[in-house]
């Protein structure tokens, strides 16, 4: 069953002779709990496409439905609110509050949205992703592979369906990256998410039940 299907995308950025498309007529479904890894150079069009798919950006032409939901024609609003109740994105970056401690990141987008988090739903992802002694911690006092796992657990809290993950071991050395994917993986697993992850590690990218190579905005077959 398909979770989210993009058909017929295209995005230029620019105008005239310094127009560039980022995507140029993309296709593509990801099945319901699974795992599909976006490879290909810098510039490929790699994270335009996941930003489509979480509804971060919009196309200049085509349709992305995630979880029976077409985005097209969806105001700022609409778009906030699926993005806060479908999706979870992970970036390389972490983009952790540093004046935030440890739980209160994690529970910040339930928070803005008003809600409860499902307290046995957090003591299990704060255990599997071996938080549960750093909590009332800062990101500064954190490691990288930390504030990466702090990130994950934000993403999770929600359980959205999907999670968006753009080169979320980029800025970690490689035992902490192998840990933080497999954490990562293994949540989505756990929880039956789907997981769709932008990478450059083609070991990572092996992990994958998938691998859609991109390249000058197409997905080459």
């Amino acid at each position: 069953m398909e979770i989210i299907t993009v058909r017929h995308l295209r995005k230029t950025f620019g105008k005239g002779e310094s127009a560039v498309k980022a995507l140029d007529g993309i296709d593509l479904s990801v099945e319901k709990g699974s795992f599909t890894a976006i490879i290909g150079a810098s510039g490929s069009g790699k994270t335009t496409l996941l930003n489509m798919m979480g509804g971060l950006d919009t196309p200049d032409e085509g349709e992305v439905i995630v979880d029976g939901r077409n985005l097209a024609g969806l105001k700022e609003k609409e778009l906030a609110l699926f993005r806060r109740n479908k999706v979870g994105f992970v970036y390389q970056n972490f983009h952790l509050i540093p004046t935030l401690t440890v739980r209160e990141n994690i529970l910040f987008p339930l928070s803005l949205a008003g809600a409860c988090a499902d307290r046995v739903f957090f003591r299990e992802i704060i255990q599997m992703l071996r938080l549960g002694e750093r909590l009332d911690a800062y990101p500064h006092e954190l490691s990288g592979g930390g504030q990466q796992r702090v990130a994950i657990a934000r993403a999770l809290a929600a359980k959205p369906p999907v999670i968006l993950a753009d080169e979320p071991t980029g800025n970690l050395d490689s035992k902490s990256g192998q840990n933080v994917l497999g954490l990562l993986k293994l949540s989505a697993e756990t929880y039956r998410q789907t997981l769709v992850m932008i990478t450059h590690n083609l070991e990572i990218a092996q992990m994958a039940d998938r691998v859609v190579r991109m390249e000058d905005g197409r997905i080459c077959t």
